[in-house]
């Protein structure tokens, strides 16, 4: 990779770098005991940032200063874990020191026109680096950029949402569009742990449309959408008690009911969200699944008007999502 960027700078053209994670590495860690920096409020880890210096939750924003030392063991041997857009920046800089380096994210384009200042500063035509996450891929036109670098694509392959292969592959596919928009040809190249990946080596042979056949025949198989209907009730509440009492409440009056009715319709659940604890509130989640979108509503209805009617679920915060695009 890094020789690739020596060949297209050398040549006149610009570099894409794709990371799409913020930060200057995904945690912290202490290299005696193996602490890692957590957020005190969700179920995840801080993100090390450099500019300025401390750990940062990004789903609940909480900030706290950089330690001196662990707080387990007090070992002074902390070291970052991963890489992001941060790091990825400064590794570049130092390796060639002579080419502007752009980065941009969430971080960089906070201040006003920010983006656009640097774009057009990219657009000049001159050798350069840029270094960015998802803010990139999509709706920018850089004639110069010849090269896409995609920097740990694994992140996105395997995750629990099922249609998080699909999200990559699209992702994927913008980002590589970025490159040999105008006259010179661009080249893709995907840093990956997996590289013998059947749908990667898909994507990558035959191009998103052959990818999206194969997945949809294993959404066939597994009766997943578009080949059935779901809905998605989420629960949140400050009290892990009773947003669980009143999950396995609804669930077992759901079953009941869709029993009583001889309703085709499955009910999966509850169980905790992927990210259980967020901004100090537990998350639940019940799945309803038919094969016919009349069943789906007419248990979606009985749901909700179950749940209107319920006193106890004046305090949780629920939701019910018809086509959730997101499990999480």
């Amino acid at each position: 990779m890094l020789e690739a960027v020596e060949e297209t700078l050398a040549a006149g053209h610009q570099v894409l770098v794709f990371i799409n994670r913020r930060g200057f590495a995904p945690t912290l860690s202490c290299h005696a005991c193996g602490w890692l920096a957590e957020c005190d409020h969700c179920d995840a880890r801080l993100t090390l940032h450099r500019q300025p210096p401390l750990l940062a939750c990004h789903h609940c924003d909480q900030r706290r200063a950089l330690p001196d030392a662990c707080p387990d063991c007090g070992s002074a041997d902390l070291r970052p874990l991963g890489s992001g857009t941060e790091r990825t920046e400064e590794t570049l800089a130092e390796r060639f020191p002579d080419v502007p380096v752009h980065r941009i994210d969430r971080d960089s384009t906070r201040r006003r026109d920010a983006l656009e200042q640097t774009l057009t500063e990219v657009r000049r035509g001159e050798p350069c680096l840029l270094v960015g996450t998802q803010m990139l891929a999509k709706g920018h036109h850089l004639p110069h950029v010849t090269l896409v670098v995609v920097v740990n694509a694994d992140a996105g392959l395997y995750a629990s949402d099922f249609r998080a292969l699909e999200h990559s592959a699209q992702l994927l596919e913008q980002v590589a569009g970025r490159a040999g928009r105008a006259a010179h040809p661009g080249r893709v190249l995907v840093q990956t742990m997996h590289a013998d990946d059947p749908h990667l080596r898909l994507l990558s042979a035959r191009g998103y449309d052959a990818l999206a056949e194969q997945l949809l025949e294993e959404r066939r198989v597994a009766a997943l959408p578009p080949f059935r209907f779901l809905a998605l009730l989420r629960l949140e509440g400050a009290q892990e008690a009773a947003v669980t009492e009143l999950g396995g409440r609804a669930a077992a009056a759901l079953r009941e009911h869709l029993e009583a009715r001889e309703l085709d319709v499955d009910c999966l659940g509850p169980v905790p969200a992927p990210m259980e604890r967020r901004q100090n509130r537990y998350h639940l989640q019940l799945m309803l699944s038919a094969e016919k979108r009349s069943r789906l509503h007419e248990a979606g209805a009985w749901l909700a008007a179950w749940l209107e009617a319920e006193p106890a679920a004046r305090r949780v915060r629920w939701s019910l999502d018809i086509d959730p695009q997101t499990l999480s």
